[in-house]
């Protein structure tokens, strides 16, 4: 019987302006209905409506003005 592990939970920072409308393709079912939730450093955390992954996009933002 497979082990079912509980889901952790990021320590993400509010995002506010231009990135909330960012989007990408959840790694696991390629999806593209994301939604942010925030950040971590530099890098913006989605999740995945569909299969409720959290997830860093793989390829950088054009800016690093996050903050």
């Amino acid at each position: 019987m497979a082990r079912k592990y509980k889901p952790i939970q990021l320590d993400v920072k509010p995002v506010a302006g231009p990135y909330l409308d960012e989007a990408a393709t959840c790694p696991q079912c390629s999806s593209r209905i994301t939604q942010v939730l925030g950040r971590m450093g530099l890098r913006l955390v989605f999740r995945c409506d569909r299969c409720r992954v959290q997830f860093f996009r793989q390829r950088t933002a054009a800016s690093a003005s996050l903050v």
